[in-house]
């Protein structure tokens, strides 16, 4: 992936909190919608060889917030996986949102579903 796409499916999950204070508010545009759908499929389809679903839920949340807070994997606490997974993880959800907004060549979107 690209690092400028990279960047901005990253800023995408960055502001999520302040689009949902803007949906919950009644004053979202039709990209808040389509990047909050985009980000929340990408979210929810995370981390699919993790058989538990509670523990697949706390990743999902600390991968979202490595990347929300800006916070490295020595500092989350417990992840239930090791650092490479996790950084795996976390990668494979950015590309996930770019994939979902249409940021990617078809090329690459079929390379990341193998």
């Amino acid at each position: 992936m690209d690092e400028d796409v990279k960047m901005i499916a990253k800023r995408l999950i960055q502001s999520s909190e302040k689009r949902k204070k803007r949906i919950r508010n009644n004053k979202e545009s039709e990209f808040d919608l389509l990047a909050d759908r985009a980000v929340e499929d990408a979210l929810h389809s995370s981390c699919d060889n993790i058989s538990c679903p509670i523990i697949r839920k706390q990743v999902q949340g600390k991968i979202y917030k490595s990347i929300v807070q800006y916070m490295p994997y020595e500092h989350m606490g417990e992840t239930y996986c090791g650092r490479r997974q996790f950084y795996e993880y976390r990668n494979e959800f950015i590309m996930a949102v770019a994939d979902n907004m249409g940021m990617l060549p078809t090329k690459e979107r079929k390379a990341g579903q193998n």
